[in-house]
């Protein structure tokens, strides 16, 4: 469907792209993210091809290397090379990967065109993130009354240099917090060799669509699990420090005991992370203070993970945060 009859079938013209105050970092290169339907962003995707690794037209090509080739978007730009990659190297497109996703969405009944999406997308495009918001009917809302939307996440690049990533996440509309649970979170991880099947992706969109009652049941348990605050601060001193860092951890913490994100006075102060002298920053939407339960933790973990400025590290730390929780838990039952 084109974009006059998906407008017509509409009966009006979607809102405009918007471009959004999110931003990260990926590899040193800056991050910007844009929302609209994916009949709108799809038009801003590059597209590239794989040419020969050679010192000009003519030349002999390397036998080892392939170039991948940035192709024009508007009449003013010309091809450029964004990377070298191996004769192994299988290029797959973002678009390509985008439409076989939801082209496996409307295989289970969700229209593409209903659908909210937002594109990230590196200045020269070679790295790109894609997220879908599904439907209402598809949110869940936990105990606190706050809606998680589910949405459908796909990281590429074309350079060789990060794996193709599609999975299932959440995200809490109140503090734009993501959250990956890990029910359903890998769908496809792989990398861009001889062996990329991308012909697998209906049929692990639709396993991980079977998952996604794994996801609310994790979060129905978490909501159901009582932590104290001396709990909390023992793990945060311990695994939470040792896996995040002693600001990370001290962060936390304090979003956990009274709501509000803060930064230390001293980073170099040699005590625990609960002990360390903090000023207030900015109050956490939604944060339930102090917490009462592993949910409310797992929103202060996610807090700070999608504030990451690296795209990579922020993808990271979101599937940390289950892991982290269930070392939570050790605390909890040795009470």
């Amino acid at each position: 469907m084109n974009d006059q009859l998906f407008q017509d079938s509409l009966g009006f013209e979607p809102e405009p792209i918007e471009v959004l105050e999110e931003v990260g970092r990926w590899r040193a290169r800056d991050v910007s993210y844009l929302a609209g339907t994916w009949q709108q962003l799809k038009a801003r995707i590059p597209r590239f091809e794989l040419r020969d690794f050679s010192a000009a037209q003519g030349e002999p090509a390397n036998p080892h290397l392939k170039t991948v080739v940035r192709l024009p978007l508007t009449a003013t730009e010309r091809p450029m090379p964004v990377a070298t990659v191996s004769h192994h190297y299988t290029l797959a497109s973002h678009a390509t990967i985008i439409e076989d996703c939801l082209a496996a969405l409307r295989c289970r009944g969700i229209s593409s065109h209903i659908l909210k999406c937002e594109l990230g997308l590196t200045a020269l495009g070679e790295w790109m993130n894609f997220r879908a918001y599904f439907p209402d009917e598809y949110s869940f809302t936990p105990a606190d009354g706050k809606k998680l939307a589910l949405r459908l996440e796909c990281f590429n690049s074309v350079d060789g240099s990060s794996r193709l990533v599609v999975l299932f996440g959440w995200l809490r509309f109140i503090c734009s917090n993501g959250m990956i649970i890990g029910e359903s979170m890998s769908v496809l991880r792989n990398i861009h060799d001889d062996s990329l099947d991308l012909t697998s992706i209906p049929k692990l969109i639709a396993s991980g669509l079977k998952k996604v009652e794994q996801d609310r049941r994790r979060i129905q348990l978490w909501d159901h699990t009582p932590v104290t605050t001396e709990q909390v601060a023992n793990w945060a001193d311990g695994p939470l420090a040792d896996r995040w860092g002693k600001k990370a951890a001290c962060r936390a913490f304090h979003i956990c005991l009274g709501g509000t994100d803060v930064e230390l006075a001293d980073p170099f102060e040699p005590v625990q992370p609960t002990q360390a002298k903090t000023k207030p920053t900015t109050p956490v939407p939604g944060a339930p203070a102090p917490v009462t339960s592993l949910y409310g933790v797992s929103q202060a973990l996610s807090w700070l993970a999608a504030r990451r400025n690296s795209v990579e590290e922020r993808f990271l730390w979101q599937t940390q945060v289950p892991i982290l929780l269930k070392e939570l838990t050790k605390y909890a039952k040795a009470a």
